[in-house]
């Protein structure tokens, strides 16, 4: 049987179905998955080199070193709940908690996040206003 057509193996056993998720939505669900790992190296690598970033300022990320303490500065995880992806950018939404040695009050609340994927990686990452009745922490 045609494995690749989300069949089974000729012993029975189910092959895996493809992944449906958008580019988009494959790259920020990794890169959540390494920060949430504390994997900042990993995370930095779903960065491409000259990524545009907003959050409290506006820079780039002009080095892998620059990703790397990008992601180490984030006093936050963040759980995926939510992925728009309109072809031409994507917004994911992100319930935020708190790292080891963050206060759990500092990151109560939810995130939204605009951003541009090419081949795997961000080459932009805004992260967007949150309306005033639901609180907002640096992702």
């Amino acid at each position: 049987m045609c494995t690749a057509c989300g069949g089974s193996d000729d012993d029975g056993r189910e092959s895996p179905s493809p992944d449906r998720r958008s580019p988009a939505e494959r790259v920020v669900r990794g890169w959540s998955s390494a920060l949430n790992r504390d994997d900042f190296a990993a995370a930095a690598g779903y960065f491409a080199p000259g990524a545009l970033i907003e959050q409290t300022e506006r820079f780039r990320l002009r080095s892998r070193r620059a990703a790397v303490a990008f992601n180490r500065s984030l006093p936050c995880r963040g759980r995926v709940t939510k992925v728009r992806d309109d072809g031409r950018s994507a917004v994911a939404t992100f319930t935020l908690d708190p790292r080891p040695g963050v206060p759990g009050t500092a990151c109560d609340g939810v995130v939204r996040v605009r951003f541009r994927a090419r081949g795997g990686k961000f080459v932009e990452w805004r992260q967007l206003r949150t309306p005033a009745t639901t609180q907002s922490t640096p992702a």
